[in-house]
């Protein structure tokens, strides 16, 4: 135990956990929504954990009979303590996917494996960084040894993405979107990703698996290549990129491209002047004013 005069408080302690017969038919009773299509032998629970809160991060380490099971199991796990991931030792999937979503205490979260220096990274990136990007609440190894980061889903949201289609995540197929509802889509990735490039962060990489919506707001999901640029310009780079990527898929029209531009350069205007005179080969103070920079940028896109 800390002394009194430390200010980040610190706890650790170890627990057996021993199940009767009766509690373990308690517990499989209690979880066999999420394990319904399991097979038995995965339904297990770690014989001892080890849990330790350093200020607002509790970090929780499970010991397990054996490792030979292809079910999510939990090795250790990082989280804020404002989140119910206290009892979260086992996710009804299957160790070593991509992506997947599962449901506990009445929340649902999203799985991203990844490296686990890059999981750590957006963990402790989130708060600091303004803009729309899902709620990262924590980190995870499995007892295979995958990294997982772990974001939460705060409302009821629609995705392109299949692999995340699960409890209160609703699949959208885009195909299904008429003329107005692509355009509509266009406006709030271009005002979600100015607000994101305003911070001087970009995606890294940017397809329609990247979009997390609801009724009234929309974030940017999958962060696993999201990075700090090195340069202003950089950001532009890839707004360009994002404008061709959703004009090559009919998503946008010529019409959404240049109200897209507009709208961007007006709120990323130093952004856009240096990557005006990079491109241009002018100094920045010489960058013209911002209609013919948007014009410059506009025929990129197309070129």
């Amino acid at each position: 135990m800390a002394s009194s005069g430390d200010r980040m408080k610190r706890v650790e302690y170890t627990n057996t956990i021993t199940p009767t017969s009766e509690e373990r038919i308690h517990e499989l009773e209690a979880t066999k929504q999420n394990d319904y299509d399991l097979p038995e032998f995965s339904r297990e629970v770690p014989v001892s954990s080890k849990k330790r809160e350093t200020g607002h991060d509790v970090a929780i380490e499970y010991e397990w009979k054996t490792n030979d099971t292809p079910i999510v199991r939990v090795k250790r796990i990082d989280y804020r303590d404002s989140e119910k991931l206290d009892d979260l030792y086992r996710v009804a999937a299957r160790d070593g996917a991509d992506s997947l979503t599962f449901k506990h205490n009445g929340s649902t979260f999203i799985l991203r494996r990844t490296a686990r220096e890059i999981a750590r990274a957006l963990y402790n990136a989130y708060g600091k960084i303004k803009g729309a990007i899902e709620s990262i609440v924590g980190y995870l190894r499995t007892a295979l040894g995958n990294d997982y980061v772990i974001s939460k889903v705060e409302h009821e949201s629609w995705s392109f993405d299949r692999r995340v289609a699960r409890d209160d995540i609703r699949y959208a197929d885009v195909d299904a979107l008429d003329r107005n509802g692509k355009s509509n889509l266009c406006q709030m990735i271009t005002e979600k990703i100015a607000e994101l490039h305003a911070e001087n962060v970009i995606m890294g990489r940017f397809t329609l698996n990247n979009i997390l919506f609801s009724k009234d707001d929309m974030t940017f999901t999958d962060l696993r290549k999201m990075r700090i640029s090195r340069k202003r310009s950089y950001v532009i780079d890839e707004f360009k990129s994002m404008l061709q990527y959703l004009f090559a898929t009919g998503i946008a029209t010529r019409e959404d491209i240049y109200c897209s531009i507009a709208y961007y350069t007006t709120k990323n205007e130093e952004s856009a002047r240096e990557w005006y005179a990079e491109k241009k080969g002018v100094s920045k103070d010489n960058a013209p004013e911002a209609f013919e920079i948007a014009c410059a940028l506009e025929e990129e896109v197309y070129n």
